[in-house]
């Protein structure tokens, strides 16, 4: 069995993921005993694009190690699944993509670059912000087209990192780099909104296509060894109840 934990990362394309594989499990973005959770439901490749932080305990490095140390393979991109691949890549989990390889580098170190919200399951994770590297990187295609001078470019990357990720948006970001004419932020907030740059759609969609064709543990374990401490035998007591 192959399941993926996905949500706002591809917001408006998780029809188009089933109908392409009807047998991967699609689940929503993954919390705290979500990955432990799959595992003991048989789950053999296990895939970590979207996950939730604020409103609920987030997905557990632990959780991840255990799927490792039972011969799960474990990948993870885009949002979520790429911090947890930069953290977990010594033990064995599989980063995909664009932005794992910036965290995995340290370009990117800060939770928020991917965070943002979205709506809930039955809204279809809309997203209601926009995630910080997606940002960033709408705010270099301005550069190279020319649309940005490099003080209107340096200025709107500090308001974008400055700004809670709750907060990001095209328009607030362009509003904050110093542009007095109305008129032209608006063409500049039209441009970035027809011609973003979305790095965690492409990650993800990435994470997909390897999750398909990526062939099933063979049940290889690791060389080391997992812990199994008092507070993850009470998680697993409660997951197998």
């Amino acid at each position: 069995m192959r399941t993926v934990f996905v949500g706002p990362s591809l917001a408006g394309r998780l029809d188009d993921v089933r109908r392409l594989d009807p047998e991967l499990v699609i689940a929503g973005p993954a919390v705290w005993g979500d990955v432990a959770r799959a595992v003991i439901h048989g789950a053999k490749v296990i895939g970590i694009i979207d996950g939730c932080f604020e409103q609920t305990r987030a997905v557990w490095h632990k959780e991840i190690l255990y799927a490792l140390s039972q011969g799960v393979t474990v990948a993870g991109a885009a949002s979520m699944g790429a911090l947890r691949a930069a953290e977990c890549a010594a033990f064995g989990m599989i980063g995909i993509g664009r932005i794992f390889e910036l965290y995995a580098g340290g370009e990117l170190s800060d939770d928020s670059d991917v965070a943002l919200v979205h709506a809930p399951a039955e809204l279809g994770y809309l997203p209601l912000s926009e995630p910080r590297v997606n940002v960033m990187a709408t705010l270099s295609a301005m550069r190279g087209a020319g649309l940005l001078s490099p003080l209107e470019y340096r200025t709107a990357r500090a308001a974008a990192q400055r700004l809670h990720y709750s907060e990001l948006s095209h328009l607030a970001v362009i509003n904050a780099a110093g542009i007095a004419d109305l008129r032209r932020v608006q063409r500049l907030t039209a441009w970035a909104n027809r011609h973003r740059e979305d790095l965690k759609q492409r990650d993800a969609l990435a994470l997909i296509d390897w999750i398909r064709t990526c062939p099933e543990a063979a049940g290889e374990k690791p060389r080391w060894t997992f812990s199994e401490s008092s507070q993850w035998q009470a998680l697993m007591q409660e997951l197998r109840a």
